[in-house]
């Protein structure tokens, strides 16, 4: 047992957490110690103590997490898989530098799919929420790509289809997301602008 490493001593894998470093050490405690234990007859008196000896020293290594850094950096000096060695993926391939390079920056934004077709929509001669709405979906374009072309906060181009007008900044502010919304959909803003602020309810 003298040749075991500490975790082989506690019977527990190098990659445990101090929860069953703990339960493992009770267990061989209670195996070691007492007449009671399946050792008795098997073992003498003084072969008990030298396992209990041994026990305490591996439990004591394994219990703080310095010593156990140390000792799995010893471990692995030796040529024996340590706690962190185990708990990492086994034999990784390599990652090319372009890959790596990829992985770190995230690709922009393909904004080209929320580009409205260039022929321009005309205005319906009444414009509420739901006028914007229909607008919107004849170009095939999302709340979000609305939001991506215009700059204008995706809550707020919900707020003027849903006909929310208090949950808007107020009048002024409306104005100008209209404006940015009618430029994404590549209609007449000042039609569009004037025909949804008739039926204004907001502040």
């Amino acid at each position: 047992m003298k040749n075991k490493t500490y975790y082989e001593i506690l019977g527990v894998a190098s990659h445990v957490g101090s929860g069953q470093i703990q339960a493992a050490y009770r267990f061989a405690r209670s195996l070691y110690s007492g007449e009671a234990t399946p050792t008795y007859g098997l073992l003498t008196a003084d072969e008990r103590d030298q396992m209990l000896a041994l026990v305490e020293e591996a439990y004591a290594a394994l219990s703080n997490p310095n010593v156990r850094r140390d000792y799995d950096i010893h471990l692995a000096a030796q040529g024996v898989r340590s706690h962190a060695q185990e708990s990492a993926p086994p034999h990784p391939e390599p990652v090319p530098p372009e890959r790596t390079r990829a992985a770190r920056v995230p690709p922009a934004p393909d904004l080209s799919a929320a580009e409205p077709p260039s022929e321009p929509a005309r205005v319906p001669e009444q414009v509420n929420g739901s006028v914007l709405k229909a607008l919107r979906e004849s170009r095939h374009l999302t709340i979000d790509q609305i939001a991506a072309l215009s700059k204008v906060g995706s809550r707020f181009l919900k707020a003027l289809e849903d006909d929310r007008h208090d949950a808007l900044p107020g009048r002024v502010f409306a104005r100008g997301f209209l404006i940015e919304y009618a430029r994404a959909l590549r209609v007449s803003d000042t039609e569009l602008v004037e025909r949804y602020l008739k039926h204004w309810t907001g502040k």
